[in-house]
């Protein structure tokens, strides 16, 4: 990654071929993370024919965040994060195959579905910490930013892409094999982990430990009293979720039956929507190079919450759509500055802990503001005033943003 504000002796620290093993690493495991979240849903509603069985298994893909977000972090803080990569992509592996076998064998009973499904929903809430952790130490701290903002677009264009790629795999070669080859993508990506080498000691590895509660404690002390900025950044993401999932979360519901959208014209909407949050993560890499944190993020609040008021007098798949583009831009804005800012600040003993937990805060909310639209639309029957509410949220959320400690932030390195 060639960049000429940053020196060549400093670029010489950072090979650059480390950083694109671990980006096609992540993208290749991210294609399975996509093809089983596909194919499973399909395959129990295949065994048992009950949406409500399917709608079970998408919430159990997603309760490993809330029970196991802060345990990843620790063990991101304690062990080699190359290794840690590496065995987490092993055992999601190993974990596909014995359920491609199982299906082979029958998939009888569903159960040994749901419970394999979990533990392979496990892997990535105790990967995720690893992989963010291990960024700053591949890139230079000035390209941080870009790094981040790759990942973020890689993971969009996945999103687009990632349930094509499982629906066609489903239909042409079955569900056992969509499975093995989602098996295939983790030892793929464990492999090319494994090839880039060793990684610098981090200090403080080999000193005594506390016990794992207490390594979670000391994350939490920090986060809740040792670094404003952090926490409000924290408090950014967990608002700002919760807010725009009450209009995320009944979309389908409103473009069906507020507008009469077809399923082609909804693909166009959730197309824009990832378009947006492509070119958002690319241009918050650059501009975090000229404008400090905090002016970024109380901008894209801003825009955000003006993109969403739009939503109110929008008609037809292509302005709805734009609207939605501008949003999910401020969004793609709003998380590559949030991350960076978070890498840059948090000591390093502590960063695997600190991320988790505040990417557990960020996920906890969408379950809840998932329930509360749905009661909202069932005692309003009038989805255009929760949109307004949430135009109106991230508008004072940018306010917010620029009176909190955030305003100040600025990204110097982490110590410790």
């Amino acid at each position: 990654m060639p960049d000429d504000t940053v020196p060549g002796e400093a670029l010489a620290a950072y090979p650059t071929h480390r950083y694109w093993l671990l980006l096609g690493a992540y993208l290749t495991s991210s294609v399975g993370n996509w093809m089983y979240r596909l194919t499973l849903p399909l395959l129990v509603l295949h065994l048992t024919g009950s949406a409500l069985a399917t709608g079970a298994l998408y919430a159990l893909e997603y309760l490993p965040y809330l029970l196991l977000a802060m345990f990843g972090g620790v063990i991101a803080d304690r062990f080699d994060h190359r290794r840690v990569l590496i065995a987490g992509d092993l055992v999601a592996g190993a974990v596909a195959c014995a359920l491609a076998l199982f299906v082979m064998a029958g998939a009888r009973p569903v159960w040994l579905v749901f419970a394999l499904t979990f533990l392979l929903a496990c892997a990535e809430p105790l990967y995720q910490p690893a992989f963010q952790s291990i960024l700053p130490t591949l890139v230079p701290p000035r390209r941080l930013a870009t790094a981040n903002a790759r990942v973020h677009m890689g993971d969009y264009a996945l999103g687009t892409v990632g349930p094509l790629i499982g629906a066609t795999v489903v239909m042409a070669l079955g569900y056992q094999t969509a499975i093995f080859l989602d098996a295939g993508t983790f030892f793929v990506s464990a492999l090319l982990i494994l090839f880039i080498g060793r990684t610098a000691a981090r200090p403080g590895r080999a000193a005594a430990r506390k016990s794992v509660f207490g390594d979670i404690r000391e994350g939490l002390r920090y986060l809740f009293g040792e670094n404003r900025i952090v926490l409000s950044s924290a408090l950014l993401a967990m608002a700002g979720n919760f807010t725009i999932w009450l209009a995320l979360a009944d979309l389908v519901f409103y473009l069906t039956e507020y507008h009469r959208f077809t399923p082609a014209q909804i693909g166009v909407v959730y197309a824009m929507q990832g378009m947006g949050a492509v070119l958002g993560a690319a241009a918050a890499g650059r501009l975090l190079r000229r404008h400090p944190p905090g002016t970024l993020l109380t901008a894209a609040m801003a825009v955000g919450g003006l993109a969403v008021l739009c939503l109110v007098p929008a008609r037809g798949p292509v302005a709805i759509g734009a609207a939605w583009l501008a949003q999910f831009a401020a969004a793609g804005v709003v998380g590559v500055s949030a991350l960076t800012l978070r890498q840059r600040l948090v000591p390093e003993r502590l960063l695997g802990r600190v991320l988790a937990t505040t990417r557990m805060l960020g996920f906890a909310s969408i379950p809840l503001a998932s329930i509360v639209t749905g009661v909202l639309e069932h005692a309003l029957h009038d989805t255009y005033v929760i949109l307004a509410f949430v135009g109106v949220s991230w508008l004072l959320l940018s306010v917010a943003v620029s009176r909190s400690p955030l305003r100040d932030a600025v990204l110097e390195p982490a110590s410790g």
